[in-house]
């Protein structure tokens, strides 16, 4: 009957139906467990996981996504889930990261990793790390992303404090007053040095960079120095000498550290040479102040003890002619004392006064010279000869001048060879516009090549026929230091000596 089929086929029809809504049931159910684990895992994981389904406009964000921003774990997240990521973005970050997001979604990039700022609630920027892969359809459409945010903000910090560092590090290593550089430990090769350190090596501009030569002046303080950093690791502040580029000596306070593992020795230089001049100086001044107060008491003691003696004999004696020899020794003994006062006097005056410089006429001044001191000794066949050529100005320390020429002139004079048939000293000036230039030169007793280099030390006598004090050639350098003048001799034992001296014209 047709009634009765038309009932059996829709009950087959509701018993498939049912049969159907059963197995959805189980898909359902399914699906809600797998979205529960999901969710589960993700409110669990450090990081904060998200999702947009881009066909039904539904973003999804894990708990960890919200927490990392202070945003409470019941509060909704709009469905529109972009606008919200663009509310919460830094300003500064927004142009770009909206850009970079939307390349990757539209295929213009590969892969997305980005880093930018979300606000936190309370008003503070978080540094996020975001990594995203975005699903396509079959018609090459994008249907949903998913990704991740982690909080780099501690990282973020980190390295930007770790970058000021070295930064602060490089400005120090470049702009140190002290030269740094860094070697290997092994071949010795500069791997990095500040320009303080080319400068002080005096290492041309063109040949900076990765180079290798040996600092050290001498090989055995190179094993020194590699021995302290074996041992103890580092040096601290030792004082030695190195060579330039240019083989020049310098002396320098060395301070290193070894890094065994990279053999590595960073290595700091501070150039003490002229602290190092200073000190040899000082030292070489108490030896000669030393020495000063031990032969000067003892040069102004012997007149005095002379003219003492002499007035005890002068008061015992009867005879009219021991007396007059008497009082004659009595007056040597102080003109001797008063030449010893003269010169300590020109020593100090020396180091204390400058005075300007003025015109001098040299032929006046040798003249004056030579006047003071040939009637003062014997010089009875003894030819003096001068030549002088100044065909412009000479200026100089008038003072200063004078005690050089009197000083090498009465020289010359005392120190004549009587036995020769012919004595003679020469004098001679040529003036140009840089210098002037005095020869006094003589045939006389000379010095011995021996006591040369002695000639110009305080108290020093080159021969035992001398009665001066010992300070004239020491007053001659000293005072041709203040003039920047150099001082050349040249001298034979009998034969005679010849000096020369080159004086600046400070016209």
């Amino acid at each position: 009957m047709p009634e009765f089929e038309n009932t059996v086929n829709l009950k087959e029809d509701i018993n498939k139906l049912e049969g159907l809504l059963a197995t959805k049931e189980i898909e359902i159910a399914t699906l809600r467990d797998k979205l529960s684990k999901y969710e589960a895992a993700a409110n669990g994981a450090n990081d904060g996981l998200w999702d947009w389904d881009f066909e039904n406009k539904v973003a999804f964000v894990s708990r960890p996504w919200k927490t990392m921003l202070g945003i409470d774990e019941d509060e909704v997240i709009d469905h529109n889930g972009l606008v919200s990521w663009e509310h919460l973005l830094h300003p500064d970050d927004k142009e770009s990261a909206i850009n970079v997001f939307r390349d990757y979604i539209e295929g213009r990039i590969d892969t997305y990793r980005e880093k930018f700022r979300l606000k936190h609630t309370d008003g503070t920027y978080r540094w996020i790390l975001s990594k995203a892969k975005v699903i396509y359809d079959a018609k090459g459409k994008p249907v949903r992303i998913s990704g991740s945010h982690t909080d780099i903000t501690e990282q973020k910090k980190a390295a930007d404090a770790l970058k000021k560092s070295e930064e602060k590090y490089r400005n120090l290593f470049e702009n140190s007053l002290v030269a740094m550089f860094r070697t290997h430990a092994l071949s010795g090769e500069v791997v990095e040095a500040n320009d303080k350190f080319w400068d002080l090596l005096g290492v041309p501009r063109a040949q900076k960079g990765k180079i290798r030569f040996d600092i050290f002046a001498e090989e055995k303080e190179k094993r020194r120095v590699l021995k302290i950093l074996e041992d103890h690791g580092a040096v601290d502040n030792l004082e030695l000498q190195i060579r330039t580029f240019t083989n020049e000596l310098i002396w320098v306070s060395f301070s290193a550290v070894l890094y065994e593992d990279e053999k590595i020795i960073e290595c700091v230089l501070k150039d003490i040479t002229q602290t190092k001049e200073n000190l040899l100086e000082l030292q070489k001044v108490n030896f000669e102040l030393d020495s000063f107060v031990y032969h000067a008491s003892h040069d102004l003691r012997s007149p005095l003890r002379s003219i003492l003696g002499l007035i005890d004999l002068y008061r015992l004696e009867t005879d009219t002619k021991i007396k007059e020899e008497c009082i004659e020794k009595i007056e040597g003994s102080v003109n001797r004392l008063d030449d010893l006062v003269v010169e300590l006097l020109s020593i100090s005056r020396n180091d204390r006064v400058n005075d300007p410089h003025i015109p001098i006429n040299l032929m006046v001044e040798i003249n004056n010279s030579i006047s003071s001191y040939y009637n003062a000794t014997n010089t009875t066949g003894l030819e003096v000869i001068t030549k002088v050529l100044q065909p412009v100005p000479f200026k100089s320390d008038l003072t200063r001048v004078r005690i050089i020429l009197n000083n090498l002139i009465s020289n010359a004079i005392k120190y004549r060879n009587f036995h020769k048939d012919r004595a003679f000293i020469r004098i001679e000036a040529t003036v140009n516009a840089e210098s002037a230039v005095l020869k006094v030169e003589d045939n006389g007793e000379g010095i011995a090549e021996s006591k040369l280099p002695h000639i110009f030390d305080m108290f020093y006598r080159a021969t035992e026929k001398s009665e001066g004090s010992g300070l004239g050639l020491y007053i001659v350098r000293k005072v041709a230091e203040k003039l920047d003048a150099e001082i050349n001799v040249q001298s034979e034992e009998l034969e005679g000596t010849e000096f020369t001296i080159t004086i600046p014209n400070t016209k």
